[in-house]
């Protein structure tokens, strides 16, 4: 059975390879922010509808590197962020992937942040079927992990 081993950091993908992700699901005052971020990998069955995410930057913390991709994103801090999961997974044709998995309350309405086209503040039983790589029953995991829903 093959087992995870990692060499010295490198600015390149290699195949087959890991990458340490970022993950934010936000909220801003109980409902659900999403953000129109089009482009990303994923192909038409992800669709353009996304949390805040990214890698990992070698040496980075988690915590500090979700607040980072939060101002990123949405120009906005957490009020209140929490770790929901360290999940692993293989989307379709990628590589593998392990992801720190955050819930966050807003601080205030975020903004359009780096190629960001729309954000969508939504119900939570308005969850579209999928937001990005997460399906709608992973949100509503997260969501009951941290006790924020």
């Amino acid at each position: 059975m093959p087992k995870a081993i990692f060499g010295r950091p490198i600015n390149a993908v290699t195949p087959g390879g890991t990458h340490i992700g970022v993950n934010v699901v936000t909220l801003y005052k109980g409902k659900v922010v999403l953000f129109e971020k089009p482009g990303l990998p994923g192909g038409p069955e992800v669709g353009d509808l996304w949390f805040p995410w990214d890698y990992l930057e070698f040496g980075e913390q988690p915590e500090v590197w979700a607040k980072h991709i939060l101002k990123q994103w949405g120009k906005v801090e957490p009020k209140e962020m929490k770790l929901a999961e360290v999940f692993s997974m293989v989307p379709p044709g990628e590589d593998w992937n392990l992801v720190f998995q955050y819930v966050a309350e807003l601080k205030a309405l975020p903004k359009n942040g780096e190629n960001v086209k729309n954000i969508k503040i939504i119900e939570h039983a308005q969850l579209p079927r999928m937001v990005g790589w997460l399906r709608r029953s992973d949100v509503k995991r997260f969501l009951t992990a941290v006790d924020m829903e």
